[in-house]
């Protein structure tokens, strides 16, 4: 018998003698979303952050990956179906009625807490600028003199609350945020937060006391800030509501609870606060 005949042989013979295998199946439900509707299609964003429901009444629900609403948005009758985009507020919505594709930018408002933040601005500003930021961003260290120009620009339309997102990648971010919140406590954040960002690439626990001596902050008073608990917990309330509204990266730059989209450059926060002031006219003329 030649070796090719043998390997028909094996194979018929292992054919017959091979049975299909059966496994178990399990079925898990995970989350129970109650949605106010009957629901025709739903879409998860690209990053997994948030859960888009259309439903039979050409309403568009926006569900937190945890299942929270978030919002809800009108869409034209006839909408049935969604599909997702890499944008992850970028929708494709199929209209049977007109026959069309339309591709929609959901753009969340979200609430923040500015209590205990440091601010810059009156705090009945038309415009509030929330921004996330850590303290050894570079892109973060960049964006701290555009933002003392928009302060210069917007005195008195603009309050910036400060928000701290350390990222995890980053060994000093925390102290750093610690030790400037400490110096908030002795009415120094500004030039603590300035000189921090000077420094972001050779930030450490000498380079911060060096920083506290500098701007002449009583030690013993800012090291008993820095170990206070109260501390700890805000820069946590600020990740959490960063995480919420669906920081990713810093700087993340909210407008009247609006992730902003236009550069971060002085030309594109004018372009942002502007047309906030405009929307916020009209709001106040209604």
């Amino acid at each position: 018998m030649t070796t090719r005949h043998l390997f028909v042989v094996v194979l018929m013979i292992g054919i017959l003698l091979w049975q299909p295998c059966s496994a178990e199946i399990d079925l898990e439900i995970l989350r129970n979303i109650a949605v106010d509707g009957t629901p025709v299609d739903v879409v998860v964003s690209e990053d997994g952050y948030w859960i888009y429901v259309l439903t039979d009444t050409a309403r568009l629900l926006v569900y937190s990956r945890e299942g929270a609403l978030q919002g809800t948005v009108a869409v034209p009758n006839g909408s049935r179906r969604i599909a997702g985009s890499p944008e992850e507020d970028v929708l494709f919505v199929t209209n049977s009625d007109e026959r069309t594709v339309q591709a929609i930018r959901v753009n969340l408002q979200h609430e923040f807490t500015s209590a205990q933040s440091p601010t810059k601005g009156p705090s009945d500003a038309p415009v509030t600028l929330t921004l996330f930021t850590d303290f050894e961003c570079s892109y973060c260290a960049r964006l701290a003199p555009v933002l003392d120009q928009v302060h210069q620009q917007y005195p008195e339309k603009v309050r910036i609350v400060f928000k701290n997102f350390p990222l995890r990648m980053h060994r000093f971010a925390v102290p750093a945020a610690l030790a400037g919140l400490a110096a908030n406590d002795q009415g120094q954040f500004w030039p603590f937060h300035d000189r921090l960002f000077e420094n972001y690439n050779q930030l450490n626990a000498q380079k911060i006391e060096a920083i506290r001596e500098e701007l002449g902050l009583d030690a013993e008073r800012f090291q008993a800030r820095m170990n206070d608990p109260a501390l700890k917990d805000l820069i946590r309330r600020d990740l959490e509501e960063g995480n919420a509204a669906g920081v990713r990266g810093t700087p993340t730059v909210f407008i009247n609870g609006k992730k902003m989209r236009s550069r971060l450059t002085l030309d594109g926060f004018q372009e942002a606060i502007d047309g906030a002031l405009e929307e916020a006219g009209k709001t106040a003329t209604n």
